[in-house]
């Protein structure tokens, strides 16, 4: 129950980090904004500051940001409608824009705990090469094969043939650096070659963390995006997409396996990592350029700028509404799957 509560709190966070890209850029742009909304339903508290009414709703399910004529054509100064293209291009696709940053903060937040091995030797094991070659705790490993290494990802950037007998040179304390020779040893009981050794772990170094953060969140939209044109290409049948109720049901899971496996902290990093994929994936899927999508919307701001002027605001409306009622209907199909294969139906 807890797990569940947890993965709804996550969307709610996140829809409303979305609206709050829209806000943001609607406020930089002069729009008026007549409400910033948490939740959706009837209001529970409410309160105006200024032009804005910033409400919390019934329903921790998402959120909305309520701006001045957004579609249509408007003499007032402060509508979104009659902002400049770029100005109505930013609001609309800094929702998204918001989703990513969140995923990388989140992902960024995660490397610093998991950290990152770096070149200096923490732990030897005994019979392995690296010992057998007289390494020792506390040498650092500042290059392979001449070719430098500052920390762990380099060094298997490097060692990828694990048959070969790599140059390892060494720096111990502050005596001149020397080389070994090391070849990995196979472990048949681990199915796998090692030199048997383990390198310090460094946690929370905000610059690499960070840089590791942008990375994987590159990684992660890489795989939404090759997982929606697999789903397009029907290289991923319908009933294998995964809606609300199966990505909570999987949450849940991991929740608990952290529980067992490691405890609070690793339960959470594994909620941490979901909201980040749940975050870069709405991203992703807000900039399809389809109606009812921010991605749909775009497509008509472009069309506006290379026209010159707007098309016909009843038009575009209607081609929304479509693209909405589409939209609820793929809904209804992926959350029909969801329940069939959750409660094995």
């Amino acid at each position: 129950m807890l797990a569940v509560l947890i993965f709804i709190l996550i969307i709610a966070l996140i829809v409303v980090v979305h609206e709050w890209g829209h806000y943001i850029m609607a406020k930089k742009s002069g729009v008026l904004v007549h409400e910033f909304a948490i939740g959706m339903g009837p209001k529970v508290w409410s309160v105006k500051k200024g032009e804005t009414l910033y409400s919390l709703r019934a329903f921790p399910i998402g959120g909305f940001c309520s701006m001045e004529e957004e579609v249509g054509n408007s003499n007032n100064p402060r509508a979104m409608c009659s902002k400049r293209p770029w100005q109505k291009l930013l609001i609309v696709s800094f929702g998204a824009m918001m989703n990513f940053i969140f995923a990388w903060i989140l992902l960024t937040v995660l490397a610093g705990y998991v950290g990152y091995g770096n070149n200096v030797i923490k732990t030897l094991d005994h019979n392995m090469p690296a010992a057998q070659a007289n390494m020792l705790v506390g040498d650092k490993i500042i290059a392979i094969q001449g070719i430098k290494v500052n920390r762990l990802s380099d060094i298997e950037e490097v060692v990828k043939d694990k048959d070969k007998t790599y140059v390892f040179t060494i720096v111990r304390g502050d005596a001149e650096p020397f080389s070994v020779e090391l070849k990995a040893k196979w472990l048949e009981n681990e199915k796998r070659a090692r030199f048997g050794f383990a390198p310090e772990i460094i946690h929370f170094n905000l610059i690499e963390n960070a840089k590791r953060g942008f990375i994987e969140t590159f990684n992660v939209i890489k795989v939404v995006w090759e997982g929606l044109v697999k789903i397009v290409t029907r290289q991923v049948p319908m009933n294998q997409v995964a809606g609300i109720i199966g990505v909570a049901d999987f949450s849940a899971k991991q929740w608990d396996t952290g529980m067992q496996s490691g405890g609070i902290w690793v339960a959470v990093m594994n909620m941490l990592y979901i909201a980040a994929i749940i975050s870069a994936n709405l991203g992703v899927v807000n900039l399809l350029p389809m109606p009812a999508l921010d991605g749909g919307r775009i497509i008509f701001i472009i069309i506006e700028m290379l026209r010159g002027k707007p098309l016909d605001p009843e038009k575009e409306s209607m081609v929304h509404f479509i693209g909405f009622v589409l939209l609820m209907l793929l809904t209804v199909v992926v959350l029909y799957n969801d329940i069939v294969k959750v409660f094995n139906i």
